[in-house]
C-alpha cells in the first residue's frame, strides 16, 4: 500500500492514565500542529467510563494559561478530544456542556448521546476540552473557579473554529491486480486542535498509473515494456512480439506471377509495415516484385516495428526461384522431385525423413516391390511409428530400409530376396 501523506498517532496513553487517577505531575509535551494527520475516528480506543475514554482519544498540547490557584500564568497541559455523536449535532444544542452529563447551568443533567465514531457517530464540529495546571495540579483551572468543571476530571464542550482547520489527504492505493488498483480515497479538512473532521473513506477500483518505458530487441523479434504505477507501486515487466516471416517461393514457371509471401506474427498493439526492393541498400517498393520467367530473384526487405513511440527495422532477404518445364536436367524434369499436391515445392520447410528416402529412391532408380513386401511383412526390416500401409511414403522407406536382390522388369523393380 502507497500512501501520499505520512501519519503518525499524538496521542498519550501514559498521560491519560495519570489524569484518570488525579496525579498530574509536570510534563513536557510537544505541540500537536503537525504536518502528518491521522484521524481519530480510524484508531479510536475504547475504553470504561467517559472520561478514560476520552483521556485515551485526546490531543494534548502545553499551553500558557491563568491559572487562579497560582494566582498566575502557568504551563497547562490541554486535552483536546473531537466530539462525535450519533445524531451528528452537538450535545450543547441540547444545553449539554459537560461529558459527564451535566447541562450549562451546571446542576441539571442531559444526554451526551455519545457513540462509536465511524460506528454509530459522527464529528459535530465541537470538541471536548480539559486542562491541568503544571504547576499545582489543579484540573480545569483554567476555566476559573466559579465554573462546574474547576477541579473536576470532566471535560467541557467548544467549537472547533474554522479558521484554524487545516487540508489534508490520506488517500491510499493497494494493488490489485496487474491493471487495476484500489483506492481508498479520503481527504478534507481537520480542526488542527483536536483532530476532527467531517471527511469519510470512500472506495474504488481504478486503471494503474503507469509511467511506462519501450525498450526495443531486435534480436529477441519484442519490445520489452517496463513501469511503475504512480499511485500504488505496481511494477511490470511484460514483451510485445515484433515478428514477420518472409516465405520464399518455389516452383515451375507456368505463366503466372509468383512472389514472396508475408505473415505478420506481431502482438496486439505493434504496427508492422514493410518496403520490398530488388537491393539491399534500395528498398522503396510497397508491394513485392511478381516474377514469371524463369530464374532465380532476391527480394530484398525492410520490415518496420512500431510500438507506443518506439521502433525498430528488420532487414532481410528471401528468393523467388521458378524452374523452366523445358529444363531436361532439372530434378522436376526428372521426377525426382515433384513438390506438393498443390503444386508448390515450399524449399524453406525443414525435410523429412519420408522425403529423403523418396528423393534418394527416385534418383538411384529404386521402386519398392509393394507385392513382395506384403507377402513376406515378417521377413522386411519394419519400423514400430510406420504401420499404416496407406501412408504415402510407406513401401518408400522399407524399400530403402531393406537389403534386397531385384529382377527389373517391364513393370519395374521384382523382389527376388
Amino acid at each position: 500500500m502507497k500512501t501520499k501523506h505520512f501519519i503518525k498517532s499524538a496521542i498519550s496513553g501514559f498521560l491519560a492514565a495519570i489524569m484518570t487517577i488525579g496525579t498530574i505531575p509536570a510534563i513536557s509535551v510537544s505541540a500537536a500542529q503537525v504536518n502528518e494527520y491521522i484521524d481519530p475516528a480510524d484508531v479510536w480506543i475504547t475504553s470504561n467510563g467517559r472520561t478514560n475514554e476520552l483521556d485515551f482519544n485526546a490531543t494534548i498540547t502545553q499551553e500558557t494559561g491563568w491559572c487562579p490557584v497560582c494566582n498566575k500564568d502557568t504551563i497547562m497541559l490541554t486535552y483536546r478530544t473531537p466530539e462525535y455523536t450519533k445524531a451528528g449535532s452537538t450535545a450543547l444544542n441540547r444545553g449539554v456542556k459537560f461529558s459527564d452529563g451535566t447541562m450549562t447551568d451546571g446542576v441539571t443533567h442531559g444526554n451526551v448521546d455519545d457513540g462509536r465514531p465511524g460506528v454509530d457517530a459522527s464529528y459535530t464540529t465541537y470538541h471536548w476540552t480539559k486542562s491541568v495546571c503544571q504547576v499545582c495540579g489543579t484540573l480545569n483551572s483554567a476555566d476559573g473557579e466559579g465554573d462546574y468543571s474547576f477541579g473536576k476530571n470532566v471535560y467541557g464542550l467548544n467549537s472547533c473554529d474554522l479558521d484554524f482547520f487545516l487540508d489534508f489527504d490520506n488517500t491510499t492505493y493497494t494493488t490489485y491486480d496487474s491493471d487495476y488498483h484500489t483506492t481508498v480515497l479520503k481527504k478534507g479538512q481537520y480542526c488542527q486542535f483536536c483532530k476532527g473532521t467531517k471527511a469519510r473513506a470512500t472506495e474504488k477500483k481504478e486503471a494503474h498509473n503507469f509511467d511506462e518505458t519501450v525498450i526495443s530487441e531486435l534480436g529477441n523479434q519484442r519490445f520489452h515494456l517496463t513501469g511503475e504505477c504512480e499511485d500504488c507501486g505496481y511494477t511490470k515487466n511484460e514483451y510485445a512480439a515484433a515478428k514477420s516471416v518472409v516465405q520464399s517461393y518455389y516452383g515451375k514457371v507456368d505463366g503466372k506471377a509468383h512472389t514472396v509471401t508475408v505473415s505478420d506474427l506481431s502482438d496486439k498493439g505493434v504496427h508492422t509495415s514493410i518496403r520490398y526492393g530488388t537491393s539491399a541498400s534500395k528498398c522503396n517498393l510497397t508491394s513485392a516484385p511478381n516474377y514469371t520467367e524463369e530464374g532465380y530473384y532476391p527480394v530484398y526487405y525492410e520490415i518496420d516495428y512500431s510500438y507506443d513511440g518506439e521502433s525498430m527495422t528488420e532487414n532481410g532477404v528471401s528468393y523467388v526461384w521458378l524452374l523452366a518445364d523445358s529444363s531436361n536436367n532439372s530434378a522436376t524434369a526428372m521426377n525426382w522431385i515433384t513438390g506438393y499436391s498443390d503444386g508448390t515445392f515450399r524449399p524453406d520447410n525443414n525435410i523429412t525423413r519420408a522425403e529423403v528416402v523418396t528423393i534418394v529412391n527416385r534418383v538411384t532408380g529404386r521402386e519398392a516391390d509393394t507385392d513382395y513386401i506384403n507377402k513376406n511383412m515378417s521377413a522386411v526390416n519394419t519400423f514400430t511409428d510406420l504401420k499404416d500401409k496407406a501412408y504415402w511414403a510407406y513401401y518408400e522407406i522399407l524399400e530403402a530400409a531393406n537389403t534386397h536382390n531385384i529382377i527389373n522388369g517391364s513393370n519395374g523393380e521384382t523382389w527376388v530376396k
